[in-house]
């Protein structure tokens, strides 16, 4: 695979991960429009519980599937395949049980207010959305675009259709967004599932296959708990320390942040299998390289251009209403740094190559502690002293705890010869733009002038002349 193949992948793949994402985007609006501040914590509240629980739910199998499909044939795909997506089913019902019974005394605890009817449908969801995941998984595993993406475009479509008819028809409120979600996850694992009909034999379950698929998993569980801690525990923090129409407020600004991890997911639906496969080859160091100063200069450039016209992009207006409800326009500011953020998780997986190249992924939740610990010291003290616009400057820190942490590691024993400039330019830009800038000519500026002087100045000769092979 050479990087023009990293370039397809990851846009073929990032587009289907973009379409998933899009119903954030899409939503938004709605919910904006649709709930008050307060309602819509609420309803953040209860998104970062799924997040948190398909992580359990999950416990490591979804990375898992990736290797193995990609790094097995014949029968011992099928046998691997077989007893990950058995062990997923017996698991997810267990799990939803125990959530189902626990309804009365964890509602208050997980969604700010005593909902246990709530909780039954957070239990459904967690079920269908963990099992609905595993037949996109393979299909990217076994790179077949065109069914990825008609999958997440079906996601999308039907999503958004039952969400404008529960909430906005007919009035159901929180409930209304739940019922949606219930309903197209029903729906897509039903159409998704003879992906893993056609891939799995009963009879190919295998105790031995179980342990060593196991043994691969587990590490992953508290990798994947400490990077939702780190996704979302800064809304849980600032419902404890302000209250829910904050973590509204806050919620709204990430969402628009997300942007970037949406960006830095879709490349990295590509980087995996890229790496897995490019990582031993001569040379793969230096590849690896080039594609950073590729990666970063983008993910920047297009960081930059939401930071600098957020303003203008909230109160754009469609069919006589602002994109964002005017309510929430007061989060701005949360915006571009969570884009700063991001950038540092961007900065954190292109180095992920020497992780499984020296095969140290056991240190991976070390690296994901860092920045959930990093996360949650900081926001007691800027929260409180800076308001929900604190928690962004927490999710920062993180994200550079952990990008130094996976540094620090590496390098002694996996050096790669990274062009340093392409690496800072766009830290400084992205650090320079967080001072509020108004005046137009001065975004219109810097929106030109950005790609000029990453090509001339930073750009190695080397790497521009791998740009010109890769464009033509």
């Amino acid at each position: 695979m050479s990087i023009r193949d990293l370039g397809k992948q990851s846009l073929i793949y990032g587009f289907g991960h973009v379409l998933a994402r899009l119903i954030t985007f899409l939503l938004l609006p709605l919910y904006t429009h649709s709930f008050t501040q307060e309602e819509y914590g609420a309803v953040s509240l209860a998104y970062a519980f799924i997040g948190f629980g398909l992580i359990l739910y999950r416990y490591g199998m979804d990375t898992a599937l990736m290797k193995f499909s990609v790094q097995t044939t014949g029968d011992e795909k099928i046998k691997h395949i077989t007893v990950i997506i058995i062990s997923q089913i017996i698991t997810g019902i267990m799990f939803t049980l125990i959530f189902y019974l626990s309804r009365n005394l964890s509602a208050y605890w997980v969604l700010g207010v005593h909902k246990p009817d709530w909780m039954v449908y957070l239990s459904i969801i967690l079920l269908l959305d963990s099992l609905w995941s595993l037949p996109l998984l393979i299909l990217r595993a076994e790179q077949k675009a065109t069914l990825f993406i008609s999958f997440s475009l079906l996601n999308v479509v039907v999503t958004m259709f039952l969400n404008i008819l529960f909430v906005v028809h007919l009035k159901n409120g929180i409930e209304g967004v739940f019922k949606a979600n219930i309903l197209a996850s029903g729906l897509l694992l039903f159409t998704s599932f003879p992906i893993i009909i056609q891939r799995i034999k009963i009879s190919a379950f295998d105790k031995s296959t179980l342990i060593k698929v196991l043994k691969f998993a587990i590490p992953f569980l508290p990798a994947g708990v400490f990077t939702m801690v780190m996704e979302l525990s800064d809304r849980y923090l600032i419902e404890y320390m302000l209250g829910t129409k904050d973590v509204g407020l806050y919620s709204a600004g990430k969402k628009m942040g997300m942007l970037g991890l949406t960006a830095v997911m879709g490349f990295n639906m590509g980087w995996t299998p890229y790496f897995l496969k490019k990582g031993k080859e001569r040379g793969a160091r230096l590849e690896f390289s080039k594609i950073t100063t590729l990666f970063l200069g983008i993910m920047g450039y297009l960081s930059m251009l939401v930071s600098l016209w957020i303003n203008e992009i909230m109160r754009l207006s469609i069919f006589g209403k602002t994109l964002i409800g005017p309510a929430f326009w007061n989060c701005n500011e949360v915006v571009s740094m969570i884009l700063l953020g991001y950038f540092f998780f961007g900065t954190y997986i292109i180095q992920l190559p020497g992780i499984y190249i020296k095969e140290i992924t056991n240190w991976v939740p070390i690296f994901r502690i860092s920045g959930a610990l990093t996360l949650i010291m900081s926001s007691f003290y800027f929260v409180p002293k800076f308001g929900f616009v604190g928690a962004a400057y927490s999710v920062v820190l993180a994200f550079v705890s952990m990008t130094l942490t996976i540094y620090l590691k590496l390098n002694p024993i996996y050096t790669t010869p990274y062009n340093w400039r392409a690496i800072f330019f766009p830290v400084l830009v992205l650090i320079g733009i967080q001072y509020n800038i108004t005046e137009l000519h001065v975004k219109l500026t810097l929106s030109f002038l950005y790609p000029i002087i990453w090509y001339l100045f930073i750009v190695t000769d080397i790497e521009k002349k791998g740009l010109v092979r890769l464009l033509k």
